[in-house]
């Protein structure tokens, strides 16, 4: 158990692998919220903070210095006017003045600390003389070699720790570097984590909502994975690094100039922590890991002839690589306990020489077409698909699946729903003409004996004595009705097949909507293999539930005799029962909102008919 608040102090490599993002959302923004709180009390070394407003400062010169090149590299393909009216004028600007932008940096790095409240430590609190010692004796963080004079920084830092909180206060030290623990040395009050999320992961823990937290994620595992996948394929949120070094600094590899998602499967995850809990939600962080193909290109110079002439290469090979990878990544979301539904925040997905499996070459003709060919004739003569034919296969069935049967049903429900107000609106246009008649009085006052308690009519002192204002009030009110229900009933109809690809927003008579989406067909297929392509139902707060249309590719396994040893038959399988929990639960919603309006239409047609 923690006594709150906690003192807590960071390494500088704490605020760099965050990159200093300090937005909406961001881990060192969670910090603030845990500051508000009365949890945390920061505590940071005026080295920390010197440190870091250095490394923000140089990480923003590197970001002009990509500007730069990028419009340099720009300019060198097109002209700045057609870049400037084709939209794309923020390729070209460029900061002619990178001190004032470093400036700004730092100052938001100032903002921060004052935010957070942090206490910064003085180097009054550093005790040079034993610090001396330890160098000489080598002992932590000091280490033999050349490397030594670099852990004086952590050596200044570990004494204005120990000098600050004695043996006796507690203190939370969050860092990565096994080097500037030693140094802060093993005792009783000195606690480590190695990141702002295991600390916070470690104080939510105290919370009762922890534990509801954890649960509803397990119950919830196939949904997360479906809508992590989902939001690779629609952001193509991949960053692949095809260049590698080795120690003596040898680049090997390919320097990609564009990459796209081929395809990817097996997501799994589990979580890596709860970082922060409020009433109503939890943000999440999750460790994720999937298998992950990319096509990459690059321009092939190194085997194009170079003409000394127009000073340029000739011929030069746009050459297409496909790199398989077994990926680690992070990504956070926010969890509506209530509802049991989630949000995906935004991440990027890091491939490199760390993750990847697998790169080869793709030819466009490739000699193995033809071997594919007879491999295919052979998988029709024994009763199966062709490979490169389930594209055809899976669109050829969709229409006389169960999912477009139970699908479509429900968007005809929609459709009638919306039909019905084309009647609405002829009511209340007869009603309109009826007001301005100079005998609408009786009409009028047999409309409000009735709708007293479901309308939201306007007010009527007596309904004896109706005065020409409020009748006016009562033109407004109808037109106003007559208006959104001309729109609903003016809605386009939903469609009446589905199709690979495709979105289709439902739009509910209270102005709700939901997009119904199928995925493109991006398979890859493989004997006996299983092949996903996801189905989601997406509400108006971005929460997505999520099905799917699964594969199995079919094949046939022959023992040593010529007999079937193993094999399964081609199959496609739906998965959608929870869209059509949800669609359901809109459609009853949105009949309870037509059932109302109805009941007002009746009783007006009565009035008129009176």
């Amino acid at each position: 158990m923690f006594k709150y608040p906690i003192a807590v102090t960071i390494d500088t490599n704490i605020f760099d692998a965050a990159k200093y993002d300090l937005s909406e959302g961001s881990t060192l923004r969670l910090l603030k919220n845990y500051v508000d709180k009365g949890l945390i009390k920061v505590v940071l070394s005026n080295i920390v903070v010197r440190e870091s407003k250095k490394h923000i400062a140089k990480q923003v010169k590197k970001v002009c210095s990509i500007a730069r090149k990028l419009r340099t590299e720009v300019l060198q393909e097109s002209t700045e006017h057609l870049v400037n009216y084709i939209g794309l004028n923020r390729l070209l600007e460029i900061s002619k003045d990178k001190d004032t932008l470093v400036k700004k940096s730092e100052e938001l790095f100032d903002d921060f600390t004052h935010e957070i409240n942090a206490e910064i430590l003085g180097t009054d609190l550093i005790n040079l003389e034993r610090i001396i010692d330890d160098y000489f004796e080598i002992n932590p963080p000091f280490e033999e070699g050349e490397k030594k004079r670099k852990e004086f920084p952590d050596a200044f830092i570990a004494d204005q720790i120990k000098k600050r909180f004695g043996e006796t206060e507690d203190v939370v030290i969050v860092s990565n570097d096994e080097g500037f623990k030693k140094a802060c040395c093993q005792t009783k009050n000195h606690i480590f984590f190695n990141s702002l999320g295991e600390l916070f992961d470690s104080l939510n823990k105290e919370d009762a909502a922890y534990t509801e937290t954890m649960n509803q994620i397990k119950e919830l595992q196939f949904r997360i994975s479906a809508a992590v996948l989902e939001y690779i394929k629609l952001n193509e949120n991949i960053d692949v690094r095809g260049l590698s070094y080795d120690k003596d600094g040898i680049v090997s590899g390919f320097d990609y100039d564009e990459f796209y998602l081929n395809n990817i499967s097996d997501i799994t995850f589990r979580v890596h922590s709860v970082d922060e809990i409020s009433k109503d939600t939890s943000k999440v962080t999750l460790l994720c890991n999937a298998n992950i193909s990319v096509d990459c290109y690059y321009e092939d110079y190194e085997n194009a002839p170079w003409d000394s002439e127009t000073k340029d290469y000739l011929f030069v090979e746009n050459i297409q690589m496909r790199e398989e990878h077994c990926a680690y990544f992070g990504c956070r979301i926010d969890l509506e306990r209530a509802t049991k539904s989630f949000k995906i925040l935004p991440f990027t997905i890091i491939l490199g020489g760390d993750s990847r499996k697998d790169r080869y070459e793709i030819k466009g003709n490739s000699v193995d077409n033809y071997e594919q060919e007879i491999h295919d004739m052979d998988r029709e003569y024994l009763g199966f698909i062709p490979l490169g034919s389930y594209e055809s296969y899976l669109e050829d069935a969709l229409p006389d699946s169960e999912l477009s049967s139970e699908i479509l049903e429900r968007f005809e429900t929609v459709n009638e729903l919306h039909r019905k107000f084309e009647d609405f609106c002829n009511i209340y246009d007869l009603l309109l003409d009826e007001l301005n008649n100079s005998n609408s009085q009786k009409t009028i006052k047999s409309i409000y004996e009735n709708l007293s308690d479901i309308s939201d009519i306007p007010h009527i002192v007596n309904v004896d004595n109706i005065k020409d204002s409020e009748v006016e009030e009562i033109k407004k009110w109808l037109n106003d009705k007559y208006e959104k229900a001309s729109e609903i009933s003016e809605e386009d109809s939903l469609t009446d097949t589905l199709n690979y690809g495709e979105s289709v927003v439902i739009k509910g008579i209270d102005g709700s909507e939901l997009i119904f989406t199928i995925d493109e067909i991006k398979i890859c297929p493989i004997e006996g293999n299983e092949e996903f392509i996801n189905i989601n139902l997406t509400n108006n707060q971005g929460d997505k539930i999520g099905g799917y249309v699964k594969l199995l590719v079919g094949y046939l396994d022959f023992d040593e005799d010529g007999g079937v040893s193993d094999g399964a038959n081609d199959e496609i399988e739906y998965e959608f029962d929870e869209i059509i929990k949800e669609l359901d639960c809109f459609i009853i919603e949105q009949n309870q909102l037509a059932e109302k309006e109805a009941k007002i239409v009746e009783i007006i047609e009565s009035a008129l008919n009176s």
